[in-house]
């Protein structure tokens, strides 16, 4: 048998909490597109283990084998008749959640094949993903907006320490609080500028070494609009409220460090979105992909065409996307 797993595309729009005088700590919010994608294929009917890549994502395929690795212990399956296949992927460290996405497709597809009894909860921790950020693995199974609730903190807890999900395998997929779908209507111009990738590694690590805990009247501000501006704008339909509230938390918080470190180039890009007068922008975790709202195909081409000519000189990647409110798609191929 064969599975095709097409992941969407995750929009990490803010952190929370890194101060943690609650005794919790990160939770965050976010919201998953349609594009780009991962998309993933597995058999369990080849003759021999192989992975395979298009020849531009061949970098994955360390990731693929450690990933499958840790599934096949766990799950006790041989891997002699699996077969992989990356056929599609985008780039990683740029803010979009990439090897969440893939790690959560490797699982899943096995799972799949194998009819195993388990939770994607479960998966996610198998394949050390969520530890610092909820989105990723809730929008991989429903897509949506989604708030998540982080993690346990303080001595003995699930996180003793202010760290990036890549450091913090041992803790549990951060907590979903809610999720709704997002209006249809709305369209996300995302846009990748060809700068530095963001932060990753030790680098992330340092960040929050350096920068947490934030201020606690700051982090209080940030959940108030999170609250009272950008949840009612999700549910609302009102993008100007969302808007409001996602200008807002630029502003402040750990998304105010985020956006401090980036290339003039993606700061200038939100000074752009701001001056364009759209009525919601922002920028996807560490970065540098930036992507502009907007409620109308009419409106995203034409915002499409002004990020073009502004980042005419610099290169990149700019999509123009739906939101997913379903999560990723599964096919069984004969």
């Amino acid at each position: 048998m064969k599975v095709r797993i097409t992941t969407p595309c995750r929009i990490h729009l803010s952190l929370i909490d890194e101060n943690g005088y609650t005794g919790r700590v990160d939770g965050g919010i976010g919201l998953m597109l349609d594009r780009p994608n991962v998309v993933f294929e597995a058999s369990n009917s080849a003759t021999q283990f192989k992975i395979e890549a298009n020849k531009y994502y061949r970098e994955s395929i360390e990731v693929i084998n450690e990933k499958a690795s840790r599934v096949f212990k766990e799950f006790n399956i041989s891997n002699k008749n699996y077969h992989f296949y990356l056929k599609r992927y985008y780039p990683s460290h740029v803010g979009l959640g990439s090897k969440t996405q893939l790690s959560l497709a490797i699982a899943y597809a096995i799972s799949k094949l194998r009819n195993l009894d388990v939770s994607l909860t479960s998966l996610t921790k198998l394949v050390e993903r969520g530890g610092t950020s909820g989105i990723g693995w809730r929008g991989f199974e429903s897509g949506g907006f989604i708030l998540d609730g982080g993690h346990d903190f303080g001595k003995n807890k699930e996180k003793e320490t202010f760290l990036p999900s890549s450091a913090s395998s041992e803790a549990n997929p951060a907590l979903t609080i809610l999720r709704y779908p997002i209006p249809e209507h709305w369209r996300f111009v995302l846009a990748i500028p060809n700068v530095k990738k963001g932060a990753y590694g030790d680098e992330e690590v340092g960040i929050f070494q350096d920068n947490a805990p934030i201020p606690k009247d700051e982090v209080n501000e940030v959940s108030h609009q999170i609250l009272m501006k950008i949840i009612p704008g999700i549910i609302k339909n009102d993008l100007e409220c969302f808007g409001e509230g996602l200008k807002r938390i630029q502003m402040i918080g750990f998304k105010k460090i985020e956006i401090s470190l980036q290339h003039e180039i993606v700061k200038n890009l939100l000074t752009f979105l701001d001056q364009y007068g759209i009525k919601a922008y922002g920028m996807s975790s560490f970065g540098p992909s930036v992507v502009g709202i907007t409620e109308s195909d009419e409106e995203a081409k034409k915002l499409f065409e002004a990020i073009h000519d502004h980042l005419r000189n610099v290169g990149g990647h700019i999509y123009v996307c739906k939101p997913n409110n379903t999560g990723a798609k599964i096919e069984y191929i004969d």
